[in-house]
């Protein structure tokens, strides 16, 4: 019997849809983590659950070679941090597989990424600095504010801040020496412009947009992305700029057999490279696109990855928008009205409520304090919009204040 095995997994969104495919495709699913369940049914849909004392390398090998004796491993694959490059790395050496993991792994830290495309006019002027550093930010860099700080391991926007001054270029530096002592953050040029995520898969150097999705993004403590427009039309010229952009930056990256979503800015200038991660985006990302195109992304990423060859052909063409619950304020969750409402409403395709009752919930200040969404479709993106907008309103959460 064949399976494949997951290394870490979250509760929701893309990483349990590949379990699902993985499923569908006709595996046995192991999953492989250090997480200690919060519910018992909380990995239901896992034929195996190993719990880990420690994600190391040399104790996840060992864990592999005993579930060889029981399986026929053909894949080790994670689509959350920090397991991803570690997953495909395992992969090639367990499942002969050939993962561009060195690249995947040049992706997860954020200096590895710029320092590789150091020439590419996409690239963002960037200095590091040494978390112990004491003075001011002008005198480590001609950066100019605002400016943007951050761990480079950063996932989710989390440890990441907008610097308007020198006030706030101490704060933030406070903050990431007492999360990451003795390491150094990056400090990058503060772009403008509409941001998007580009979703996509390399198969033999070959790369291939799947999607394009405009982001709505909040600056409150950290930038949190509250709302996603999948395009299903974008200008000739954009879209050619963005293809020529992609290649040259999967060139450089090296990224010749893998996924990614990019993190893009459109400017007066052209495109500019915010971020790589070398996975899907994470939440509701799978189904926005599969709603959209048709295409189930992480099924065929993984059909990639066994070595067989993945379908991007779109079925669909269909704008998709996608609305973000967040809060402002603290308090402990006291029940929910209107799911079913919004869930019966024109166009809704999924209603996800994440938060039970009684938990304690907070003002978002990174993606994973984001509460719910509501995703609708519509023959027009503004329609769609509207749809889902609508339908939000009608999710009420009473929460008792800390």
């Amino acid at each position: 019997m064949e399976a494949i095995v997951f290394l870490g997994a979250s509760t929701s969104g893309s990483s349990q849809d590949a379990i699902s495919a993985t499923r569908r495709l006709g595996y046995k699913t192991i999953l492989m983590t250090d997480r200690k369940q919060r519910k018992s049914n909380e990995f239901y849909s896992i034929d195996h659950v190993v719990h880990m004392e420690s994600m190391e390398r040399e104790m996840i090998k060992r864990k592999i070679i005993e579930w060889s004796d029981i399986y026929a491993i053909r894949l080790l694959v994670s689509f959350v941090e920090p397991y991803v490059s570690l997953a495909a790395s395992l992969s090639n050496e367990f499942c002969r597989t050939r993962i561009s993991w060195r690249a995947m792994q040049r992706m997860e830290d954020k200096i590895g990424t710029r320092t590789a495309l150091l020439d590419d006019p996409t690239n963002c002027d960037f200095t590091i600095i040494s978390n112990e550093f004491i003075g001011k930010l002008t005198e480590q860099t001609t950066l100019k504010f605002p400016v943007i700080i951050k761990n480079p391991l950063s996932t989710g926007s989390k440890n990441v801040y907008c610097i308007e001054n020198d006030q706030d270029f101490e704060l933030a530096k406070k903050k990431l020496s007492s999360r990451f002592p003795n390491q150094s953050s990056i400090v990058e040029e503060y772009v403008e412009g509409t941001q998007y995520v580009i979703e996509v898969v390399v198969c033999n150097g070959k790369p291939v947009i799947v999607a394009v999705i405009q982001q709505e993004i909040t600056k409150r403590i950290s930038f949190i992305v509250t709302a996603y427009n999948v395009l299903v039309n974008m200008e000739d010229i954009m879209y050619v700029e963005l293809t020529e952009t992609i290649q040259s930056i999967m060139k450089k990256i090296g990224l010749h057999h893998g996924a990614c979503h990019v993190e893009m800015r459109y400017t007066d200038k052209g495109w500019r490279l915010i971020e790589i991660n070398p996975r899907i985006s994470g939440g509701a990302m799978n189904r926005m696109i599969e709603e959209s195109t048709g295409i189930n992304l992480v099924e065929e990423t993984i059909k990639l990855y066994l070595g067989e060859t993945p379908n991007f052909i779109r079925t669909e063409n269909r704008p998709v928008y996608t609305s973000y619950i967040t809060f402002t304020t603290y308090g402990y969750l006291l029940k929910v009205k209107g799911v079913k409402q919004a869930e019966s409403s024109p166009g809704v395709v999924n209603v996800h409520i994440k938060p039970a009752i009684g938990e304690i919930v907070m003002p978002a200040i990174s993606m994973g304090y984001r509460y719910g969404y509501v995703m609708a479709v519509g023959k027009t993106e503004t329609e769609a919009k509207s749809r889902a907008e609508q339908a939000i309103r009608l999710i009420k959460y009473y929460i008792e204040p800390i």
